[in-house]
């Protein structure tokens, strides 16, 4: 465990303490310290894997110091690194809700059709018939900028006929148009007038 410790505080190092020069030659890509560093990773990486094989008493010694450490290398990376970082870890999220959200989107569509097809060209009144019939649940949508939810908002009229994003409220969950009498019967849509990875609107998907 000392050793360990040791490990985790190479980069960063001790007050006053110089830092040792690294045992071999870091590849030139790596930059200082690049050995050290990747130790360090090696060994948290196993603390991530295996910390429940880990006695409870060594962990809530280490978990201050490892606090610590989190600290100073957030200072020693620096305030504009980190702002880049987090922005680039945004936009990853993003783009994985939005792919998430589209495939989701399709198998909901889908399940209507099989109800629309088994009950001679009816759509129902609400979706949420669809469980556990054609669907185990409620199919959940975690947009970008919006919680996860399964929040379905009911159109049961003629109104937005000419413009459905007029009946959009940007709940970051469903949209669905029920009522027989309008040219939107059965449509069902993301609730979300944020921008997708092409360029559209949610509610345009």
């Amino acid at each position: 465990m000392k050793n360990l410790i040791l490990g985790l505080f190479l980069f960063c190092g001790t007050a006053g303490a110089q830092q040792p020069a690294p045992a071999a030659p870091a590849p030139a890509h790596g930059g200082k310290y690049y050995e050290e560093i990747m130790q360090a990773v090696k060994y948290l990486a196993v603390l991530v894997d295996r910390n429940a094989e880990i006695p409870a008493e060594r962990m809530d010694a280490l978990a201050p110091e490892i606090s610590s450490f989190t600290a100073r290398v957030k200072a020693a990376i620096g305030e504009k690194i980190l702002t880049e970082m987090a922005r680039k870890e945004k936009e990853a999220e993003d783009k994985a809700r939005s792919v998430d959200a589209e495939k989701t989107l399709q198998a909901f569509r889908a399940a209507l059709q099989v109800y629309y097809t088994e009950e001679g060209g009816r759509y129902p009144k609400n979706p949420a018939v669809l469980v556990p019939r054609l669907m185990a649940v409620m199919p959940k949508v975690h947009l970008p900028e919006h919680a996860q939810t399964d929040k379905i908002t009911i159109i049961d009229s003629k109104k937005h006929e000419r413009d459905v994003s007029k009946a959009v409220t940007d709940s970051g969950g469903w949209l669905y148009f029920a009522s027989p009498d309008s040219v939107n019967y059965g449509l069902l849509l993301l609730d979300c007038t944020h921008i997708g990875q092409d360029g559209s609107k949610f509610y345009e998907y």
